[in-house]
């Protein structure tokens, strides 16, 4: 099976725009949304939504739904919120290198973790070198791109993407949900575009490794079918592990949700997906995609406590 990038949104019709705006509200159960969450949730980039409306606030009035009075008043560019103090900001960045236990933070981590924009640091301090300074932390070293492996590359924008349950956009990456920085993946593929093709072509790749090693056949090379044995002795024809690629291909065909809950990732960050055999190994099972499914921590360490 091979997996294809969505289409560039130039020709996305402004209706197309509205109704993916009007659905992920509604997924998300809100009557209004924020530029944050349809960047998070949503199919195309907020930008895209601003230049094609002339406003975020535009676009929301246009879906039927009315800005809140921050969302007003950020436009004039008069906050609502009392002015931040430095010893605030300063005191959240600390705090949230205390939260992930470390003594540095990236300003990525602090865009997911922090109470406030990594923006206003920039603005207020000058650079994310003098903030972390000011906070009393370490310098944040980034590692340098020439020493990461082009694996470890595909497999983060793989982790981006459970994560996400759909396909990773710039605005994804400039907000921080991938530990590297957009510079990075342009440097290295030429693009993002280019880093989300040598990605397809990785997980398309080596399909001796995962097509033909997911399909159980006897010596002389004719397919079998995936049936259990219960045999005191069972001959595999397939490995146990389950390697990455195959592992994506299982999350991806089913939308990275958990087949028995339907939680996901996506939804809440705090669910963890496991890659299942249905037929069990022990019983006989292969590591075959049709014998495979994703189930989430829990509902996976409920079927372990059923089949014992």
């Amino acid at each position: 099976m091979d997996y294809i990038l969505n289409e560039y949104h130039r020709n996305i019709s402004n209706q197309e725009l509205l109704n993916d705006i009007k659905s992920t509200a509604e997924k998300l159960n809100k009557k209004v949304l924020t530029q944050d969450e349809y960047s998070r949730y949503g199919k195309y980039s907020p930008n895209t939504v601003r230049r094609r409306f002339g406003g975020w606030n535009k676009a929301l009035l246009l879906c039927g739904m009315c800005p809140n009075a921050y969302q007003l008043s950020a436009a004039k560019s008069k906050p609502l919120y009392q002015h931040i103090s430095d010893e605030d900001l300063l005191s959240d960045i600390s705090a949230v290198a205390q939260r992930l236990h470390k003594d540095t933070v990236s300003c990525g981590e602090y865009a997911r973790n922090g109470k406030f924009s990594k923006d206003t640091c920039f603005k207020r301090f000058g650079s994310w070198e003098n903030t972390l300074l000011k906070a009393g932390l370490a310098p944040y070293k980034q590692k340098s791109e020439r020493r990461i492996p082009d694996e470890l590359l595909l497999e983060e924008i793989e982790r981006v993407w459970i994560q996400l349950g759909r396909q990773p956009t710039t605005t994804d990456i400039n907000n921080g949900v991938s530990k590297y920085s957009l510079n990075v993946y342009t440097r290295r593929f030429g693009g993002w575009r280019g880093a989300l093709n040598a990605f397809i072509k990785w997980v398309d790749s080596d399909k001796s490794e995962i097509d033909d090693a997911s399909i159980p056949k006897t010596q002389t090379g004719r397919s079998l079918e995936v049936v259990p044995v219960y045999s005191a002795k069972i001959l595999h024809t397939t490995t146990r592990d389950i390697n990455l690629r195959l592992r994506f291909k299982v999350l991806l065909r089913d939308n990275f949700k958990c087949c028995l809950c339907g939680a996901s990732p996506a939804k809440d960050p705090s669910v963890e997906l496991h890659i299942d055999h249905i037929v069990p190994w022990s019983k006989g099972g292969e590591t075959v995609i049709d014998n495979l499914q994703t189930l989430c921590s829990k509902c996976n360490l409920g079927k372990s406590d059923l089949s014992v």
